[in-house]
């Protein structure tokens, strides 16, 4: 690639990023940009050269601040369809037109352009971006450790599933995994009424769909290598606050009751709610594995514990700019 064609390509790359929302930087040879967003961090290159794009393919890049210690994404851009490569975004002409017209008109709209990029696992800060040798085969088979339900569908299985000849991407969805304890009693005219309860479910972090997850299928290890997590979007606060409005609701009761005062019959209704402070909730995210399988402009979704096809995204399933 040329200087000239180089320079105006990181140029380009540049303002797409910047229409992303991330923070970017021009940097020395033999990279061209290090940007880094709220949720994750890039490091960019753009070459047609097979030893840099190799070297560039082959190396570690990671972002340090303080303890935090986190593998940056790495994106090519290159003109040279012959390339080949196994451990990068690769962007072509292709990539290069679309995200630059939808840069564009994100800039026009005021909006912010959405990159349809693996994310890390965790947030990252401003900080020092290293480079390091690539880790061996063997090392990168196992990727974060957080609770899951396993995956039991295979990438195959889920293209057959879904009845589409295309692509498949395995993503973890977010839940809260929860149970409450409600505890207490009331007493009106001589009647009992208690507030004893409890129960458990899961609820989307994403959608605020809910599901059943049996706690005892639950895995405490590594997610496959190369599998999407998705970013929690309900905070905790926010799902516990609207669990016990919930409860308090599903245990409020109306009672009636009769008494007679001198030669008259009365009823009377109260209704009766449980304290909010008798009510606790324990919340745990656990992640739900989804095949999002594509072929042609169709995309299906298939669930990769039960197999079961989603008639409902499993997050807000939206493309925007």
């Amino acid at each position: 690639m040329e200087s000239g064609t180089r320079e105006k390509a990181r140029n380009v790359l540049k303002r797409i990023l910047a229409a992303a929302s991330y923070d970017v930087e021009e940097v020395g040879d033999p990279l061209d940009l290090s940007a880094i967003g709220s949720e994750d961090a890039l490091v960019v290159l753009c070459s047609d050269d097979p030893e840099t794009i190799g070297s560039f393919d082959s190396m570690i890049y990671r972002l340090r601040t303080g303890e935090d210690d986190w593998v940056c994404r790495k994106l090519l851009f290159t003109l040279d369809p012959e390339v080949q490569t196994e451990d990068c975004i690769r962007w072509g002409p292709d990539e290069f037109v679309c995200y630059a017209g939808r840069a564009a008109l994100a800039e026009v709209l005021g909006q912010n352009l959405i990159l349809d990029l693996p994310l890390p696992t965790r947030t990252v800060r401003r900080g020092r971006i290293e480079a390091s040798p690539a880790p061996t085969k063997e090392e990168l088979q196992d990727g974060p450790e957080l609770p899951h339900l396993p995956v039991k569908i295979s990438e195959k299985r889920a293209c057959g599933i879904a009845g589409l000849q295309g692509t498949a991407k395995c993503r973890f969805i977010p839940y809260w995994n929860y149970r409450y304890v409600s505890t207490g009693e009331r007493e009106v005219k001589d009647r009992l009424v208690s507030f004893d309860a409890e129960g458990a479910g899961a609820i989307n972090a994403i959608n605020g769909l809910k599901m059943e997850i049996n706690p005892d299928e639950i895995e405490r290890g590594p997610v496959p290598f190369g599998s999407e997590i998705v970013s929690t979007r309900l905070v905790r606060e926010d799902v516990e606050e609207q669990l016990v409005r919930d409860v308090v609701d599903r245990l409020t009761q109306r009672i009636r009751f009769r008494y007679e005062k001198g030669d008259a019959i009365f009823y009377e209704e109260k209704t009766l709610k449980p304290d909010r402070s008798n009510i606790t909730v324990d919340l745990e995210t656990v992640y739900v594995p989804v095949w999002q399988v594509r072929g042609g402009s169709k995309i299906v979704e298939v669930n990769g514990f039960t197999g079961e096809i989603l008639s409902m995204p499993m997050d807000e399933g939206v493309e925007l700019l």
